[in-house]
């Protein structure tokens, strides 16, 4: 083994393999901006003004607010979704929201159903805002839920190197389940094995 062989192998010995993507059930095709059409909003406010009285109660501390308080509370709604961006692609629309060092992103399917892999979350927040910010979805206090829809929102910190105060120190992505397929001399085929249920918390702080 000459010199640059010796070196080569010593530093695969000690660099970490090239990251790769998570793995999705389906892959999507790559975002394209959307051009703001003003009708949405048209339709967002005749919605919300077909609502019945009772349906504002959530926004006026349990009381249902005349027409003119309507009126007004609607035109605040219709404003406040009104994202200055419009992301689509085959499967999800995200709406994008700036307000630094905070990218607000707002998910929802175009076919309206929920939202189940968060691996397209991961993807959707690395490609529309980079892959090494990092990201929070809320789960709030009942006193400022907001659940109109099947729509998902991640947080993103744009600060260089921020880091939120938990999670897991390092990279630990499987490329695929662990197959338990017996003892040894008496396994099963691969196709009828058993995906092994772990602690990923585990194997990611050891």
């Amino acid at each position: 083994m000459n010199t640059v062989t010796s070196a080569v192998a010593q530093l695969d010995l000690h660099c970490p393999p090239p990251m790769t993507p998570a793995k999705s059930d389906r892959d999507m095709s790559p975002f394209v901006e959307k051009p703001h059409d003003v009708r949405e909003n048209q339709i967002y406010r005749d919605a919300l003004l077909a609502q019945p009285p009772e349906f504002f109660k959530g926004y006026c501390q349990g009381r249902i607010p005349d027409i003119f308080e309507r009126m007004v509370l609607v035109e605040r709604l219709v404003q406040a979704t009104a994202a200055p961006q419009v992301f689509v692609n085959d499967t999800y629309r995200v709406q994008v929201r700036r307000e630094p060092p905070i990218v607000q992103l707002s998910i929802s399917r175009i076919d309206g159903e929920p939202c189940k892999d968060w691996r397209h979350f991961q993807q959707i927040k690395n490609e529309l805002v980079g892959p090494e910010f990092e990201a929070v979805e809320l789960f709030p206090a009942e006193s400022r839920l907001v659940d109109m829809d099947n729509e998902y929102h991640l947080w993103v910190n744009t600060e260089t190197g921020f880091r939120f105060p938990f999670g897991y120190g390092r990279r630990h992505v499987a490329g695929a389940p662990v197959i338990y397929r017996g003892r040894g001399g008496e396994e099963v085929p691969h196709s009828e094995g058993s995906p092994l249920l772990s602690d990923s918390s585990a194997r990611a702080l050891s």
